[in-house]
């Protein structure tokens, strides 16, 4: 193992995940952060965080990841309040496709098969990605990664 793969296997141990995020230096690419470790230790799927900042995508997974360890359980396409303050967010499958493409780190660390949700958000208008009045902007900030092609 390299020091990042050992890294992340020490997080995995300390605080059930690691926590991974992507930025693209030109600004062209949405940010997206993403958990590695949580099916392995809490026995749920890993979760992605596409078009906000690492810090928030970080503090976000962190939350999914207690939230999860106190019992609750959360179902694609069902809305859930306090992931962001003052808006709902809901889930949806990440497809294999996907996952190999975003999800390097857990791609490497469980070598199988493994379910991934991807977390989405609404404007600060309440506008959701799949609206007829989301701006393609918008829609590009926080891509679809469920495979279904565009929303």
């Amino acid at each position: 193992m390299n020091e990042s793969e050992k890294k992340i296997v020490e997080n995995i141990d300390n605080f059930d995940c690691h926590v991974t995020s992507v930025f693209d230096p030109n600004g062209v690419e949405p940010n997206f952060t993403y958990s590695t470790g949580l099916t392995k230790t809490l026995g749920v799927p890993e979760l992605i965080v596409v078009g906000l900042s690492p810090e928030l995508g970080h503090s976000i997974v962190n939350n999914y990841r207690d939230r999860v360890k106190a019992g609750e359980v959360f179902t694609n396409k069902e809305f859930y309040s306090d992931f962001l303050e003052g808006f709902d967010v809901t889930f949806d499958s990440v497809s294999d496709e996907n996952k190999k493409e975003f999800l390097l780190s857990s791609v490497w660390f469980y070598e199988e098969e493994f379910e991934a949700i991807q977390l989405i958000f609404p404007t600060t208008t309440g506008v959701w990605p799949w609206d007829p009045d989301a701006t393609e902007s918008f829609q590009k900030l926080q891509p679809s990664l469920s495979g279904t092609g565009a929303w």
